[in-house]
């Protein structure tokens, strides 16, 4: 091959190695992204969601500072049944995905503002937090504001056993 025919075949597939570094990026990415998702049992789509949803952890909830706070499990009624983070409402993710849920949410904060004269801060939970960033997304859509629990119950349950509960929430 003479010098000409070299810079020319350089010169037609420099663009190749910076493209194949590129691809090879956003490869690794897609990847670590998708371990990552799997080990907060997740799909893709729902992590990559629980970037930009309100997240409240479990030391924010509990602390004497959060005053006023609606707990809504957005879990199965079967889940619920078995376990649950006490004074909290069950208003499943169908029901939410359905519209109904939407309303039975609403009806909730108003019962509560009317009762405590205060206007509270609602907290979605689920086991991991899969569901409640689900339910978080309609919410969001509808023109309502909350939060999910980081963790949901799994993590919450990791600090406070069901008799500390209502404890915790004593004062809220």
């Amino acid at each position: 091959m003479q010098t000409s025919d070299f810079q020319e075949f350089v010169s037609k597939r420099r663009y190749l190695i910076p493209l194949a570094l590129v691809g090879s990026l956003l490869v690794a990415t897609a990847g670590i992204l998708s371990i990552a998702a799997y080990q907060h049992q997740m799909s893709l789509s729902v992590y990559l969601q629980s970037f930009s949803t309100p997240q409240i952890s479990i030391e924010e909830l509990a602390s004497s500072k959060l005053k006023s706070v609606v707990l809504i499990d957005v879990r199965s009624q079967s889940e619920y049944a078995e376990d649950h983070i006490a004074n909290s409402e069950l208003v499943p993710l169908p029901e939410i995905e359905g519209e109904v849920g939407i309303q039975r949410v609403k009806n909730i904060v108003e019962r509560y503002e009317k009762k405590h004269q205060a206007q509270p801060k609602v907290v979605l939970y689920c086991t991991s937090g899969m569901r409640s960033i689900k339910a978080n997304r309609y919410l969001r859509d509808r023109g309502y504001q909350a939060s999910t629990l980081t963790g949901g119950i799994t993590a919450w349950r990791k600090q406070f056993t069901r008799s500390q509960d209502l404890q915790v929430f004593a004062s809220k």
